[in-house]
């Protein structure tokens, strides 16, 4: 996607509260060993990977906490441990995937205005 000038966005970036996500040992150690909680995890990995978030709340504490991101980062091999997480599940659409790229780029009209 990069080379067709695309960034992917994330609107439901936190899988919707899924508890299985939320309850990921892997995740849960990142939370303890940052001094942060799970989604404070995975927003700051979806970052690291160029994605860009809207993760939503009506909560001002979360609101605060969503942003509270940019005082760590994770190292590759955690960055590794939790792409090796990817299950591809519901909702996940995986850019890299064989085909996936051209029929995002031939879905939308990304070069509208070139």
């Amino acid at each position: 996607m990069a080379k067709a000038h695309v960034t992917l966005e994330a609107w439901g970036p936190l899988g919707q509260g899924s508890k299985e996500l939320f309850s990921e040992p892997l995740l849960n150690d990142l939370a303890k060993k940052y001094g942060k909680d799970v989604g404070q995890i995975i927003l700051r990995f979806e970052h690291q990977e160029g994605v860009i978030v809207f993760p939503k709340s009506v909560h001002e504490a979360r609101i605060k906490s969503n942003k509270d991101i940019f005082d760590f980062e994770l190292t590759s091999d955690e960055m590794d441990a939790i792409r090796a997480l990817d299950r591809n599940g519901k909702g996940m659409h995986n850019p890299d995937a064989p085909g996936v790229e051209d029929m995002l780029l031939n879905a939308f009209d990304v070069h509208a205005n070139d």
